[in-house]
């Protein structure tokens, strides 16, 4: 039987941990079907680092017994340059491959990202007496729009394994996409919410910034309010104003226009809801 292999390589931000999270969750029940998901169960939830570079004794190993493999690892979306191994690798094992990148409005990206460049850096931005090296939220998404290519990425993908079924899709879309892959798989598609690496709100990575330029508080204090602000992920966030999501949407606009003309995807942001004008009052009306 040929064997057949699910590639997700990203984006960040997109769904990704919470993906990961249902495979992880649900791994057991993926074997009885037929489906790897290799992954030692500790760490991060991914099982496909570096997998760019494997060779097919590598890739051989990782489907085991099992004729489905699925991979998966965020930070693989800007690895496709790197990844002639890996089709070489693909090619001699005679498997069939499904690539799959997720996406979102690049505002949510940038306020994803915004948040969790704060949790993962907040004690050295205490260190440093400056968060984010210093930058403004705007200078942090203008760093970031210039940062990522994303149509570059996925195009490198493509390329790499022209022969590979390709599937760009929302964020919203993930379970749609990637259940049927697992059919004979009883899955449940269930996660904690802690599980999934919730966004602090950009309110509070504000508020922590401007604590830690201030310097006014003692580290220790600037850390339990990023405890805090862990606690308060679901709450309404007043930092994601309608102003600064259509700010960072022109400024990304270019990234949209390269999707939709290369891949076909729209991935801006709808537009709000505009409630019906009344009807207008007639002349002469009391």
């Amino acid at each position: 039987m040929t064997r057949k292999l699910l590639l997700h390589i990203g984006m960040h931000k997109c769904g990704s941990t919470y993906l990961q999270q249902v495979l992880l969750r649900n791994q057991a029940r993926l074997e009885a079907a037929g489906i790897a998901y290799p992954h030692k169960g500790v760490g991060h939830p991914g099982n496909a680092e570096g997998i760019e570079s494997a060779n097919s004794g590598r890739l051989a190993a990782l489907f085991g017994p099992h004729d489905r493999l699925v991979l998966s690892y965020e930070d693989l979306i800007s690895q496709g340059a790197a990844a002639q191994p890996f089709a070489r690798a693909v090619t001699t094992l005679g498997a069939e491959v499904e690539i799959v990148a997720f996406i979102r409005p690049f505002s949510e990206i940038v306020f994803g990202d915004y948040s969790q460049v704060m949790k993962q850096h907040f004690r050295t931005f205490i260190a440093a007496g400056a968060a984010y090296g210093g930058k403004s939220f705007e200078r942090f998404a203008v760093a970031r729009s210039r940062q990522m290519n994303p149509r570059g990425w996925l195009r490198a993908w493509r390329q790499a394994l022209p022969a590979a079924r390709f599937t760009l899709a929302s964020h919203r879309a993930i379970r749609g996409t990637v259940e049927p892959f697992l059919a004979g798989a009883e899955v449940s598609w269930e996660v904690p919410r802690h599980l999934t690496n919730p966004s602090l709100r950009t309110e509070d990575c504000d508020r922590i910034a401007a604590m830690i330029t201030a310097g006014d508080l003692p580290g220790r204090r600037i850390v339990e309010r990023v405890k805090e602000a862990l606690h308060a992920p679901s709450t309404p966030d007043a930092g994601r104003t309608p102003e600064r999501q259509a700010w960072i949407e022109a400024v990304f606009e270019h990234h949209n226009i390269a999707l939709l003309k290369e891949f076909g995807y729209d991935n801006r942001l709808p537009a709000p809801a505009i409630s019906a004008l009344p009807e207008p009052i007639a002349e002469g009306a009391a």
